[in-house]
């Protein structure tokens, strides 16, 4: 008797080209990264199954993508700083005036969870959203959520204006005519980090894990920036990164002197958004910050975690590493850490559905 295992295997035999093709793949992919840390073995580990499968599903995406010829060569001119880079380059996203008043309650400490309800009743889409979420698998109510009173109420005030803020916020990242960056692998690379930094929060008692939740949204906020406005040097990044097999924000301080993450957080501190979310996208790359800040160091993790698990921002053809002191620091267990990857990969899901301007 041929046991259920043999049986597909017999079914579905191995492709030996695109095996060794999906391996050193994976292989290049995590060449940057600390190898003989637990966490990313097993990361790895997952990364050749999924690979393979990729490979065999959907060849295309392994193809070179062609040169987008409506943008113009890089000048070569390189800003001083972040802030240089946000005076002379770009006009960043205008707020919504509803994520204004928003990012207002939370900041007015005379605030009331009924002040925050009127707020999100203006906005119909808003509404729809903030009700979906408070009805997912994220938070399993036995009641149904069916007003933005009761979301608020159920919630809590500070939950729930992290998370409206958080879901107005994704807004901000729309689509151009011309565009480098993949905005459907964006949104749900921002959605992968919301979600996994908001778990891990969650499984080591850390607080308001909607906080970690909208920081993860919002962590490469700097990267959106950088790659649609002014796509030319989008475009010269992307290259030096696969040209030289570094990471995309190895690449940033190379040729710039800065990363996305620290003009994120240039960009988050002057919309007045909450010191947490500044800290956040400052520091995901930074591992001086990460090891120091559990919202640096959760959002490091959760980002490192997000793209090893496949929801990457099709830019960089490796990972960096992850930093085991920031690991430490915020104390879940290797063990803890693989119980939820599942979790992950259904909530993700789950939310880029709701949460998704597509």
């Amino acid at each position: 008797m041929v046991d259920s295992n043999t049986d597909f295997e017999l079914k579905n035999p191995v492709n030996v080209e695109v095996q060794e093709a999906s391996e050193e793949y994976v292989n290049k992919l995590f060449s940057k990264s600390n190898s003989d840390f637990e966490v990313v073995a097993i990361l790895k580990k997952l990364a050749v199954d999924r690979i393979y499968h990729e490979m065999i599903e959907n060849p295309d995406e392994f193809k070179e993508k062609p040169h987008l010829s409506a943008v113009e060569r890089w000048s070569g001119v390189t800003p001083a700083g972040p802030r240089d880079f946000l005076k002379k380059r770009i006009a960043l996203p205008a707020l919504p005036q509803v994520l204004i008043q928003i990012r207002n309650v939370i900041n007015d400490p005379d605030s009331s969870a009924s002040d925050l309800a009127e707020v999100i009743s203006m906005d119909p889409k808003l509404v729809a959203a903030i009700l979906r979420l408070a009805n997912s698998a994220m938070y399993n109510f036995r009641t149904e959520v069916d007003t933005p009173t009761r979301a608020v109420a159920l919630l809590g005030f500070k939950q729930a204006s992290s998370l409206a803020l958080g879901t107005v916020s994704l807004s901000l990242f729309k689509r151009s005519k011309v565009s480098v960056l993949e905005l459907e692998k964006f949104w749900k690379h921002s959605i992968a980090c919301g979600i996994i930094a908001q778990e891990i929060a969650r499984a080591v008692n850390l607080g308001d894990p909607e906080r970690f939740f909208v920081s993860g949204l919002l962590h490469d906020i700097g990267l959106y920036v950088i790659f649609e406005s002014e796509k030319s040097l989008a475009v010269e990044l992307k290259r030096l990164a696969n040209e030289a097999d570094e990471s995309l924000y190895d690449a940033e301080r190379d040729l710039l002197g800065f990363d996305h993450a620290i003009l994120g957080g240039v960009i988050i501190k002057d919309w007045s958004f909450p010191r947490s979310l500044v800290i956040a996208a400052a520091g995901h790359h930074s591992p001086e910050k990460a090891n120091e800040d559990p919202d640096a160091g959760v959002v490091h993790i959760a980002d490192y975690a997000a793209r090893a698990l496949g929801y990457d921002l099709g830019i960089s053809s490796v990972l960096g590493g992850v930093d085991e002191a920031a690991w430490n620091h915020i104390g879940i267990t290797v063990d803890k850490f693989k119980e939820l990857i599942p979790q992950f990969e259904v909530l993700i899901d789950e939310i880029f559905e709701i949460l998704s301007p597509a």
